[in-house]
């Protein structure tokens, strides 16, 4: 297959490299300042929930990490904050070395300063920066390396398979991302491979999804959340960090689901304005492909994968980062595969400008899903903060 010629290292190439670079180092520095100020009740709470008093949703990633602290003779939040740098280095180093790899047209690079997306989504609101999401972000990697070789790899399959393994237990929400891992593994799958694997593709991730529902439906709440809370305590963490989504699990379902008519208010009709303003950037992407309209059917229609969601939780936000960002993963192993030409016609300079600005001045939060300050405020905001 002839793919149009790759372009050379451009200015776009070295923007989006500064932007990778000082965006992570932010996020470096915010788990920091969790870490001085005894964890975040969320950020860092939802992680070290554990079913070591009894079996509880999410608890078998908080368990698995106690004990390793335990074993490692290690402070848990410490380990837990390294690990959660770890993976979003990772998630930054590789979806970098992608976007480089294609070239960085105009095109990839709004999709990627999307306000929606994880880089400035993060940025813009570090409050729904460390979620467990990153878990199934983490899933696509594999996939994404598999892609930039070229060939499909079955170790890529395996390790994607067991981080959204992971990604499920630690948190139920991450069953959602099922059909864009899908799509991402039948992309990378060896031409050579069997019926076996085929089959193996598609039941396995979707058995560890069921299994997690089962789990996370099973186990939903507790009655009180202090047993959880004393195994924290007792391995030096503060009694704070366990107010935010530990505290949460005394929430009965009945109590946390949204009532559908909350989907009709004009607080989620606002946020459906900006959630168009969000996809507007694939609407330039796939201009001048032969089959836009599909295209542009399917990025909207892939959005229905997390309808589910809106019904639990009011982090609206939130979900439109799953979607987008679950979106671009899946179009980077795409565009590393086929190089579409489309990908690589340059958009109109009105065009390119005003979306790029509208993604550095505009931000969105994690929750409820409303405008906030993007990266530029944001950036000379922390920057007046540092310097008084």
């Amino acid at each position: 297959m002839d793919f149009p010629r790759q372009p050379a290292p451009t200015r776009n190439a070295l923007f989006l490299g500064i932007i990778l670079t000082g965006v992570l180092l932010y996020l470096f520095y915010t788990l920091y300042v969790d870490w001085s100020l005894g964890g975040n009740s969320w950020k860092q709470g939802d992680w070290l929930i554990n079913d070591l008093a009894g079996p509880i949703r999410r608890g078998p990633f908080g368990t698995a990490l106690l004990t390793l602290s335990d074993a490692l003779g290690a402070n848990p939040l410490l380990l837990l904050i390294w690990l959660q740098g770890l993976i979003v280095t990772l998630i930054f180093v590789v979806i970098g070395a992608a976007a480089f790899k294609l070239g960085v047209p105009d095109k990839l690079l709004l999709v990627m300063l999307s306000p929606a997306f994880l880089i400035f989504f993060w940025f813009n609101d570090p409050q729904g920066a460390m979620r467990k999401e990153i878990l199934a972000y983490l899933a696509f990697l594999p996939l994404i390396v598999s892609a930039m070789r070229n060939h499909g790899s079955r170790v890529a399959l395996a390790l994607s398979t067991t981080a959204y393994g992971i990604a499920v237990f630690a948190h139920e929400g991450n069953v959602f991302f099922l059909p864009f891992l899908w799509v991402a593994m039948w992309l990378v799958l060896p031409t050579n491979s069997g019926v076996a694997t085929r089959i193996a593709v598609i039941t396995v991730p979707a058995l560890l999804a069921l299994g997690a529902g089962i789990w996370a439906t099973a186990h939903t709440t507790v009655p009180d959340t202090d047993l959880i809370c004393l195994q924290l305590i007792q391995r030096g963490l503060d009694s704070s960090i366990c107010q935010g989504a530990i505290a949460y699990l005394e929430t009965t379902p009945q109590d946390g689901t949204i009532h559908p008519g909350r989907l009709l208010s004009i607080e989620f009709r606002s946020f459906l304005l900006i959630y168009a303003a969000c996809l507007i950037s694939f609407r330039l992407l796939f201009q001048g492909s032969p089959h836009l309209e599909i295209w542009l059917m399917a990025v909207i229609a892939s959005g229905l994968a997390f309808l589910p969601i809106y019904l639990l939780a009011g982090d609206y936000g939130r979900w439109l980062n799953f979607h987008v960002s679950s979106l671009v993963l899946l179009l980077l192993i795409y565009f590393l595969k086929y190089r579409p030409a489309c990908l690589y016609q340059t958009p109109r300079r009105v065009d390119f400008a005003g979306l790029l600005a509208l993604s550095l001045i505009v931000g969105v939060s994690h929750s409820p899903g409303e405008m906030t300050d993007g990266f530029i405020v944001t950036l000379s905001r922390t920057v007046y903060h540092c310097v008084n």
